[in-house]
């Protein structure tokens, strides 16, 4: 059955109703596969249709899956992609591995040592360490970088916005930013200093929720599969969250702000300088519950860290030196918390004290 150019809008036009009425909005992984069936049948009309239809069958694909992410922003079917379905489209790449990884196109990937710099010029040259590594082309409009547990690195973007990315991280970016729109895709943790422009605001999408800004500097941290809660720290400037629900909330220096499972958003006040202390090495455990303390620490060695149940929910103040290592990070923890950790073939648990038998 053949589908002409009016079909396919009126098919567009009516998903987007449905999903406008519903409130709803299609996860990454839906999209993928959405993005997936479409790819599959555009290969199987290309052993069938000429190389005419193909082009408009490929121009339709890109509108629809454009049009169909609902709850950022309805894109035309002349549109650029808009970047949450170009991270459902790439979210295939895995966070495992040993290396930071730096995707530049589809047949070139690059491996970057743990604390390089990435830095992006805006004549489209891709340099580590000041050492030129890449030519920007046009082919790929997005590229893409992957940090896995035990590493971490630096990015600048191409139009100066300076970003410290954490272990256990993906960003997802343009390779040259628009005249009127600056968006980038995280999955994981990042601090970011936006460079301001007024004529182009800054905004920054995860599964979760999305934070638009001018000129600032933020800590968000959005893991995807994981039992931690999504969060916001602004240290300076003003930014706004918006949670997939259509929730909304400002945020000023040394707020904090909590994005639930349920897209309600909690603020409360923080002391911000706390909440980027790992972009120098430092942990700032901030009273926060034993588990969530070991997730982190677990994401920048590397390694794997549990604990009993009954110690999970200890809250533990202080600061660790990173550089220390993780025995020695996980002695002053059980310390502190009055535990014993041990190790078990490949990972770590910690226990309470007094269930030591002597």
């Amino acid at each position: 059955m053949k589908y002409n150019r009016m079909d396919i809008r009126n098919t567009i036009r009516n998903l987007i109703n449905y999903f406008k009425m519903q409130n709803e909005t299609p996860s990454q992984e839906e999209m993928a596969e959405i993005w997936g069936k479409i790819k599959e049948g555009i290969e199987k009309k290309k052993q069938r249709r000429k190389k005419k239809y193909i082009l408009v069958t490929l121009a339709s694909a890109a509108a629809f899956v454009g049009c169909i992410w609902v709850g950022v922003e309805w894109c035309s079917l002349n549109d650029k992609p808009d970047i949450s379905v170009v991270a459902a489209q790439m979210s295939n790449e895995t966070i495992e591995g040993e290396d930071i990884r730096l995707i530049v196109s589809q047949e070139e990937v690059l491996h970057v040592k743990k604390g390089a710099t990435v830095a992006y010029s805006q004549d489209g040259i891709v340099s580590v360490d000041k050492e030129k590594v890449a030519k920007n082309t046009t082919e790929d409009l997005y590229d893409q970088i992957i940090v896995p547990k035990g590493k971490y690195t630096r990015l600048i973007l191409a139009d100066g916005s300076s970003l410290h990315i954490n272990a256990g991280t993906k960003v997802i970016y343009p390779k040259h930013f628009e005249k009127k729109k600056r968006e980038i895709f995280v999955d994981g943790e990042i601090f970011i200093d936006v460079k301001r422009d007024e004529s182009a605001p800054f905004i920054v999408k995860t599964a979760q929720f999305e934070v638009q800004v001018l000129g600032t500097a933020f800590d968000i941290k959005a893991y995807s599969n994981t039992f931690e809660n999504a969060e916001v720290v602004l240290l300076r400037g003003k930014v706004n969250v918006k949670s997939k629900s259509g929730k909304e909330m400002s945020l000023s220096p040394d707020d904090k702000a909590v994005i639930l499972s349920d897209g309600l958003i909690e603020k409360s006040s923080v002391d911000a300088e706390e909440y980027i202390l790992w972009t120098k090495g430092i942990l700032s455990l901030n009273n926060d519950p034993l588990n969530v303390i070991l997730a982190k620490l677990s994401r920048y060695y590397g390694v794997d860290i549990h604990c009993a149940d009954n110690i999970s929910d200890i809250k533990i103040a202080g600061k660790i030196d990173l550089e220390c290592g993780i025995d020695e990070a996980l002695k002053r923890i059980s310390v502190t918390g009055r535990f014993s950790f041990s190790k078990q073939e490949n990972a770590y648990m910690l226990t309470p004290l007094e269930t030591i038998v002597q």
